[in-house]
């Protein structure tokens, strides 16, 4: 049952997070920066209540009911108010922490019942949703059928996957496994230890780079080659995804350790990024999107390299609260510096600016959005070397 409700929860998830950028961008312009801004903020605030909320009270079931309920409409509304911005601001921050609470408590319920070295296998079935629904939007909105046409439509289809999942919830363990008493300081107070500070502060530079995913690639795509490439952008980014969630626990058994992970991860993103600033040179649609391959182990080879972290220097019983704080300093904070970063450099010219100083001259056919993604790949570039001087501190 597990199966079935990551599958249809992220096959709702595919179809707001693809919809998201270009419905924002394209509706709300220079106001769209603070939209991903409350999304922002309201993520690591949804990871950390979730986690606090689930170790506090040891509940799983409940919750889980009571945010997928609450997610339906509140998606469907999302993508309602294309003329008032500050409404949508609202309730895409609402919406993006009912997603994080419900996501967490799934988390929990899996790595407890199943263990670890299973949740990345269990995991891949929720990337199978989300590529699923890419193929189906990208279908959809192609010139052949025309059935959406614009991102308000499907993400609003995207909220209806999650009635699914509901009756399903009901399998999901009632209470935590966990009876050790919960201290929260006990939490705060791991954030004092080295380890934990050295990598939460890397995992904040990864995160100032990474954002540039949800908030701004879609709209590159979009304005690049039209509506259906977003979602076939997002076929090609996550196919890889699910043969490497099912490697992941051999890699770990193999290597003995999770850093390699990281490592992986972030040469990763700076090969994506890389592709995407060169595609100035006039790369054809189907070329660009198959050069999005490796998104696949820049998100999952990080995020399961989390995992294994949290789970093997956190005590077990303050896994969800722990999470939540690093959602909040490190994956949040990120997210908050890099989208204002991107946001002044894609309407304050800044990028093009230094290099017209530098050069004289404007380079034929670079945009602000290739600027921008040579900076993150850059970014990449450097902090590849830092994790690797620091792996025996982590």
């Amino acid at each position: 049952m597990f199966l079935i409700v990551l599958f249809f929860y992220f096959l709702g998830l595919g179809a707001n997070l693809a919809s998201l950028s270009p419905y924002v961008l394209s509706n709300f312009q220079g106001k769209g920066e603070f939209i991903f801004l409350a999304i922002q903020i309201s993520m690591p605030l949804g990871s950390f209540f979730g986690g606090w909320i689930s170790d506090y009270t040891k509940q799983i079931r409940y919750l889980l009911l009571a945010g997928i309920f609450l997610l339906i409409p509140t998606q469907y509304t999302m993508f309602s108010f294309v003329h008032d911005w500050r409404v949508t601001l609202a309730i895409a921050g609402l919406q993006r922490f009912l997603l994080s609470c419900n996501y967490q408590w799934m988390v929990i319920a899996v790595i407890e019942t199943k263990g670890e070295a299973s949740f990345s296998k269990y995991r891949a079935y929720g990337t199978i949703g989300f590529l699923l629904a890419q193929i189906l939007l990208y279908f959809f909105s192609s010139p052949l059928f025309k059935i959406f046409t614009d991102p308000s439509q499907t993400g609003k289809i995207g909220s209806l996957a999650y009635l699914v999942c509901l009756p399903f919830t009901l399998y999901f363990p009632l209470r935590r496994r966990s009876e050790e008493k919960f201290q929260f300081k006990e939490a705060i107070g791991l954030l004092r230890n080295k380890k934990f500070f050295l990598f939460f502060f890397l995992a904040f530079f990864f995160y100032v780079g990474y954002q540039a995913t949800d908030n701004y690639v879609g709209n590159f795509f979009s304005e690049q080659y039209g509506l259906d490439s977003v979602f076939l952008n997002w076929c090609f980014s996550v196919i890889l995804e699910i043969p490497f969630l099912f490697l992941v626990p051999r890699l770990i058994h193999k290597f003995k350790n999770d850093y390699f992970l990281f490592l992986i991860a972030i040469f990763s993103g700076f090969i994506r990024f890389l592709f995407l600033g060169l595609s100035f040179n006039g790369f054809s649609k189907w070329t660009l999107v198959f050069l999005q391959m490796p998104h696949s182990i820049l998100f999952a080879g990080f995020y399961m390299g989390s995992v294994y972290w949290f789970r093997k220097n956190a005590p077990h019983y303050l896994f969800g609260s722990m999470y939540g704080l690093y959602s909040i300093v490190s994956i949040s904070l990120g997210g908050i510096v890099g989208n204002l970063v991107s946001g002044k450099i894609l309407h304050n010219h800044i990028l093009s600016r230094i290099v017209f100083f530098i050069f004289s001259k404007e380079i034929s056919n670079l945009t602000e959005f290739h600027y921008l993604f040579f900076g993150i790949s850059f970014l990449f570039f450097i902090l590849f070397f830092v994790f690797y001087k620091f792996k025996n501190h982590l």
